[in-house]
């Protein structure tokens, strides 16, 4: 164009701001100071568009956490913007002003975006809608509803986004009532069918589980759009309607052709989330495959979806190729590929992955998710320095005091053996939480320290926290390990009666193991009769098989493992329990039948394995079985043995009532 005037530049600038592209704004904007008057680039219509380019970059980098310092670029850039609205009195337009607090409250500043809105004179519905989004979005929901409630104060009329703001705030505080006020407000205005409200009310019923609230939003709509069949989807997997969510989608990409509502990438995000509660990896296969022919496999939420979903179902070739796959990889992508190898047990490869992780260009810094993944990999294989470093880590993070984070700690330490550790990590807990009381209580349990376990339940009610299923189980253990039957049995029922808790088949297979335990067979098995027929399964009758088998309890043995063997047909478990029992009875031909049965149904009895951390600074996990002859030092461990074997002998050859004091130390070379 020969010749450019004002709406030319604003067009473009605005532009510049709809596909977020800041640094051509900027460009653009210093072209346009460099050619005009100086009063020229104060017009509200060129200065605004700038503004929103940059809050549109801003939002685009992820950066609207409200914590972020004034020298991130966005953040500077609006600044700078702001300086000369001041310089120029161009802030004295609610236009500017409105663009400036959303480009700095997106930019990570939203203690400066409160200050120019307050200080702004006049402020429209735009202007508020902004505030209100604003502190919803940083967390501060009643601070939102406060604002909302102070503009229909001021006689500012209310609009549909003003609403959806105001529902969006209540959504994410879980506030329904708060929601259904809002929500009469929109039907009295007329607003409840314009779609991105109706959206907004779906997703705060789904948030609070009411499903059929949320449907009758959307239903209020007269053609549903790919986001309200999303939030339906989304809203059914929440609540725990698998099945329907699968039903939603199907109906979707059958109506398809006859309106808008063609499935984005959040959509099937959405329903792969739904596919481990029903059929697995085989519909996730499906819509993998529907994902790929529409070009959405690769990204990022879908991929995220599907890494958790075969993670999850134990394929975790398929979910490291996806991964691999993935051209663009977040925390959330990392951190759900090293959980799906920690909850195999894979500690190695977890770690080599984290390790990646962290030496990886683009990737952000662990979140607690991750963290916690690598805690319980700690735990489970009682790798005590590898959890300390990674708590060195995250109190550098400054996510020690996260409650996923600081259970996750308790646990690790409570399993490595280091119950001092643990006490340390809860004691010094900033706030109280049922996870961390539980992942405590459940740590002394299992060492057996059951009158700490019993004393922290006790304070846990005081304090006000209410107990969880875990909680009971972790109480319950630690009455088996103390013999500890009547209290037993008092926990179980007041788990219905005080908690309203319904106890499920493991706190009656710790009651069952208690009761056997102590001798008490018949009770046992009476209450064994009160689970569910589908859960007895074979942990009850495997405790009360034991207890048959010490006490020579042979008919209930029986009964026990003729269901034991219904539960777990290939299990070696109660062959071996029997054989065990008819042995201790001197009924020899009984034990061999039992061990000839288990060869001709080809049942192997697994072999028991341990493992130890073993090297100096290079540690790894060493795993084990009896006999192994897999190590290649095998001859030297052996020989270690031994010694071991030599010097054990060497103590019990000590005389007890000899008293040697300190003085004396059994040295094995």
């Amino acid at each position: 164009m020969p010749h450019r005037d004002e709406v030319a530049y604003a067009t473009l600038l605005s532009g510049y701001a709809a596909a977020a592209d800041f640094p051509g704004a900027m460009a653009l904007f210093s072209l346009f100071r460099a050619s005009s008057p100086p009063h020229a680039a104060a017009d509200p219509f060129i200065l605004s568009p700038v503004l929103k380019a940059c809050a549109s970059a801003a939002a685009a980098a992820g950066t609207g956490a409200g914590l972020l310092p004034l020298s991130f670029p966005h953040a500077a850039a609006a600044a700078a913007l702001h300086a000369f609205a001041v310089r120029s009195s161009a802030v004295s337009s609610v236009f500017v002003s409105t663009a400036l607090a959303d480009a700095y409250a997106k930019a990570g500043r939203l203690e400066l975006a409160l200050q120019v809105l307050d200080e702004t004179p006049h402020k429209n519905v735009v202007s508020w809608t902004t505030l209100v989004a604003s502190l919803a979005r940083a967390g501060r929901r009643h601070d939102a509803l406060r604002r909302f409630a102070e503009m229909r104060a001021s006689g500012v009329a209310c609009d549909s986004h003003a609403c959806a703001a105001a529902i969006t705030a209540c959504a994410g505080g879980g506030l329904p009532s708060r929601g259904r006020e809002v929500h009469a407000l929109c039907a009295k205005l007329g607003l409840d069918a314009v779609p991105f409200v109706a959206n907004a009310l779906a997703a705060l019923y789904a948030r609070c589980g009411a499903v059929d609230r949320a449907l009758a939003a959307v239903d209020r709509m007269g053609t549903r759009d790919v986001a309200a069949c999303t939030t339906l989807i989304a809203s059914y997997i929440q609540t725990g309607r698998a099945v329907e969510a699968i039903e939603a989608f199907v109906r979707m990409l059958r109506d398809e052709s006859s309106n808008s509502a063609s499935p984005n990438e959040y959509t099937f995000s959405a329903v792969i989330a739904a596919c481990p509660n029903i059929e697995g990896a085989y519909l996730g296969e499906q819509l993998h495959a529907q994902a790929a022919r529409r070009g959405l496999s690769h990204t990022r939420s879908v991929a995220n979806s599907l890494i958790k979903l075969y993670a999850r179902c134990g394929r975790l070739s398929a979910a490291d190729a996806i991964f691999r796959e993935s051209v663009v990889k977040d925390v959330v992508s990392w951190s759900t590929i090293i959980s799906g190898y920690a909850q195999e047990g894979l500690a190695e490869e977890s770690f080599a992955l984290f390790s990646e992780m962290r030496h990886h260009s683009s990737c952000p810094r662990p979140n607690e998710f991750t963290l916690a993944s690598l805690f319980r990999v700690c735990a489970s294989a009682a790798s005590l320095d590898a959890g300390r470093q990674l708590h060195a880590l995250a109190v550098a993070a400054g996510l020690e005091h996260h409650v996923m984070v600081r259970s996750a700690l308790v646990n690790m330490y409570g399993k490595s053996g280091s119950m001092s550790d643990a006490n340390v990590v809860f004691s010094n807990r900033t706030k109280d939480d049922v996870i961390s009381w539980t992942a405590m209580i459940v740590g002394h349990a299992e060492h057996g320290h059951s009158k700490e376990a019993f004393e922290l339940f006790e304070e846990m009610c005081r304090v006000g926290l209410k107990p969880d299923h875990v909680t009971f189980i972790g109480v319950l253990t630690a009455c088996s390990h103390a013999g500890e039957v009547e209290l037993g049995l008092r926990y179980l029922n007041a788990m219905n009666k005080s908690y309203r808790l319904e106890p499920k088949k493991e706190h009656y297979g710790c009651v069952v193991d208690l009761l056997a335990r102590a001798g008490r067979i018949h009770e046992a098995e009476e209450l064994i009769g009160r689970i569910a027929a589908d859960g007895r399964d074979g942990v009850v009758w495997t405790s009360l098989l034991r207890a048959c088998a010490a006490r020579g309890a042979e008919e209930t043995g029986k009964k026990a493992a003729e269901r034991m063997m219904e539960a777990e047909p290939w299990g070696s478990g109660a062959h071996v329990a029997m054989a065990n029992l008819y042995a201790s009875k001197g009924q020899w031909r009984e034990a061999a039948q039992e061990r000839h049965l288990m060869k001709q149904k080809g049942v192997l009895k697994g072999a028991g394995w341990s493992s130890v951390e073993v090297g100096g600074d290079d540690r790894g996990v060493g795993v084990f079985v009896s006999g192994d002859r897999t190590n290649p030092h095998d001859n030297a461990i052996y020989m270690m043995l031994e010694l071991i074997y030599y010097g054990a002998g060497m103590v019990r050859q000590i005389p007890d009532q000899l008293d040697l004091g300190s003085e004396v130390e059994l040295a094995v070379y």
